[in-house]
């Protein structure tokens, strides 16, 4: 119904103008996209944009935290399961996986971190643990995604995995104790 706030249009028009934001992202910084580009791309005018955002950061923003929102996580859910929903999601959304781990043009994996917090680290060399193996999760999704994100989320999953607890250096652990 016309007039009625979230109708279909509405959610067309806003769905669209963050598509566009999203797409010029691809070749732009989030500083040199101006709302004039945005509407010509997206062929509204200035006043429909400014309806549903304030400028291109507030886009950006929302495009962020609908991500957030769309995960879900089951009760009890663990740490494999809850890595393989993260990036079955990132997997669906290609452009937006691009910008995160490629361009770093969001702080869409603070937010994921900061959104779901982690137990709190004991010592000094938990906390040291925890963000290594954080920023070399981060930087396998990165080389997931600049290859074309040719493993499942699943498999990528195990791959993780098995990497974490060094699966494939084992052996030669054991000859160096």
């Amino acid at each position: 119904m016309v007039g009625t706030r979230n109708n279909r249009r509405a959610q067309y028009t806003k769905n669209l103008i963050k598509e566009t934001v999203l797409s010029l992202l691809q070749t732009k910084t989030i500083d040199t996209i101006t709302v004039t580009e945005v509407c010509s791309e997206a062929d509204i005018n200035r006043t429909t944009f400014y309806r549903y955002f304030d400028d291109v950061y507030k886009c950006v923003d929302q495009i962020e935290r609908d991500f957030l929102d769309e995960l879900s996580f089951p009760k009890d859910t663990s740490m494999m399961e809850g890595l393989t929903i993260v990036l079955s999601e990132f997997y669906k959304n290609p452009q937006l996986s691009n910008l995160v781990f490629v361009e770093r043009k969001t702080k869409l994996l603070d937010r994921l971190f900061l959104d779901h917090p982690h137990p709190t680290p004991k010592t000094a060399a938990d906390a040291y643990q925890a963000t290594y193996i954080m920023l070399g999760i981060q930087g396998i999704m990165k080389q997931w995604v600049k290859t074309g994100m040719k493993e499942s989320p699943e498999e990528l999953t195990k791959i993780i995995v098995s990497i974490l607890f060094a699966d494939n250096i084992q052996s030669e652990r054991d000859k160096m104790l």
